[in-house]
């Protein structure tokens, strides 16, 4: 008996230890900025605060791009290729949520109509698919592991916002392909062993 409780209790470590040591995705490459205008990355990756000094006609009156709205595109700076980005906005108004959607089904389009989006430039042009991880903080994934990004790639980032235009920012890009920002299927299941393990010790204790 005692032997069979050690066998589930070793178990049920062993896959809980294997899902912590499972890789998540990685954010290789952190950034900050503040003010009007700086850099995102690299000295030539640029980002601006009110590109397009407010676009009425589109109803969304706030953005922040690298390299802008309507501003042609920029080269990626990094080594390692990146398969997201993650942004959290400081002193301004929410991301707006109707921007995204749009961006989402524009096809790179980099102008006031193409909503908040990323997209990596090449043949063809991708979209990350952007998704909303708090209400000043967006993510970008790459949607197929051939969408990423490589060093010297061009690309542009859109962001519009519901109210003020932000003041600051931080992120990082991500250098995994995870599609849906959520454990990997070999993970969940050495996870659910692990529980599985646990669950079964604690029933033959009692």
């Amino acid at each position: 008996m005692r032997r069979l409780k050690s066998g589930l209790l070793a178990s049920a470590v062993i896959g809980a230890l294997a899902f912590a040591a499972a890789p998540a995705a990685h954010a290789d490459y952190t950034f900050s900025g503040s003010g009007g205008a700086g850099t995102l990355v690299g000295a030539t990756e640029t980002w601006n605060f009110n590109f397009d000094g407010g676009a009425t006609i589109s109803g969304q009156m706030n953005d922040w791009g690298s390299p802008g709205v309507n501003n042609s595109v920029v080269p990626y700076g990094e080594p390692l290729n990146a398969y997201g980005m993650v942004i959290t906005f400081t002193g301004g108004g929410p991301i707006d949520v109707a921007s995204i959607a749009i961006g989402n089904g524009a096809a790179c389009s980099g102008t006031t109509y193409g909503g908040t989006t990323f997209c990596t430039i090449g043949t063809p042009n991708d979209i990350w698919q952007a998704s909303l991880a708090g209400p000043d903080t967006i993510q970008f994934l790459a949607q197929n592991s051939t969408f990423f990004l490589t060093q010297g790639q061009d690309y542009f980032v859109n962001v519009f916002f519901d109210g003020d235009t932000p003041t600051g920012f931080s992120g990082a890009w991500l250098t995994d392909f995870n599609p849906t920002g959520v454990p990997e299927p070999a993970s969940l299941v050495l996870l659910g062993s692990g529980l599985l393990g646990l669950s079964f010790a604690r029933r033959r204790r009692g």
